[in-house]
């Protein structure tokens, strides 16, 4: 009798549906990467002069995307390998690489997200338990003549320090030639935020100011109470939250005469390099 011979049958292979799908993810994830980086170049002197950020933010939005997009082509790949697919070899290679760069940036992400939440709360606990500033420090509003003989009124200090009476002059001069420029010249701006826009900003506020008639320039002491509460703004940890540009030691009032009243405004004063300025948080006057 004739015998036949049964030969093997190979194991039948599907469609490679999650390999496509896969190719696809990393495809679109290269796209991305692309596209920003042609719609950044043009805004790349707008970002250096505003201290870099958005170079970090763009890459921290990049680092999210490629760790989201490589534990999904982990998933497809394990899926394309369990359904025999073809392109085993390169599914294997693809599913490896995803497995180690999810492991390197996976860990450093959910810790990133912790301390952002961590940031988040305390911020608004430093909110809710920071009282509303005095009316000193608000914009302008309309006072009556008598409110600044109130037993409760900062100490105003006879100056004695040049620094100081060299910023005071400096004001005095912006003020009498109605100079908003100069103004805006005695503010402290850190680098980060010193921009042309916020610098516009600021001087679009002082020009405000500066149309009525200024009465008096004057130096106080800052309020104990309001002192203490500046000073937790100021060693707030971590060191990345927004705080005063400079350690506040005065407040500076200019005082303004109106026809129904006085009105003022305070500002915050410190020294750097043996020099005074007004103080401002993220660019602009507290």
């Amino acid at each position: 009798m004739l015998k036949l011979r049964r030969t093997p049958r190979r194991p039948a292979t599907r469609a490679p549906v999650f390999f496509w799908i896969t190719v696809g993810l990393l495809a679109m994830l290269l796209l991305g990467g692309a596209a920003a980086a042609l719609l950044l170049v043009p805004e790349a002197g707008n970002i250096n002069r505003s201290g870099g950020w958005g170079w970090l933010l763009v890459a921290g939005i990049y680092v999210v995307a490629i760790t989201v997009v490589c534990s999904a082509c982990a998933l497809c790949t394990a899926v394309s390998l369990f359904r025999r697919e073809p392109h085993r070899r390169l599914s294997i290679a693809i599913l490896i690489i995803s497995c180690l760069v999810v492991s390197a940036f996976g860990p450093n992400l959910i810790r990133a997200v912790n301390r952002l939440r961590r940031q988040h709360n305390e911020a608004t606990r430093t909110s809710e338990l920071t009282p509303r500033p005095p009316a000193d420090s608000l914009p302008p509003e309309t006072i009556p003549p008598g409110a600044d003989k109130s037993s409760s009124a900062p100490v105003i200090r006879d100056v004695e320090n040049p620094q100081i009476l060299e910023l005071q002059s400096k004001l005095w001069e912006a003020i009498r030639t109605k100079n908003a420029g100069a103004f805006v010249d005695c503010f402290y701006v850190e680098e980060r935020f010193n921009t042309p826009e916020i610098r516009e900003e600021n001087r679009n506020q002082v020009e405000i100011l500066l149309r009525a008639e200024t009465i008096d320039v004057e130096i106080r002491e800052i309020p104990a109470k309001e002192l203490l509460e500046i000073m937790k703004i100021q060693k707030a940890k971590p060191a990345s939250l927004v705080r005063y540009s400079l350690v506040p030691r005065m407040k500076l009032r200019i005082r303004q005469e109106v026809r129904n009243g006085r009105v003022g405004r305070s500002f915050l004063i410190g020294e750097q390099n043996g020099k005074w300025y007004i103080i401002t948080m993220a660019g602009h006057t507290t």
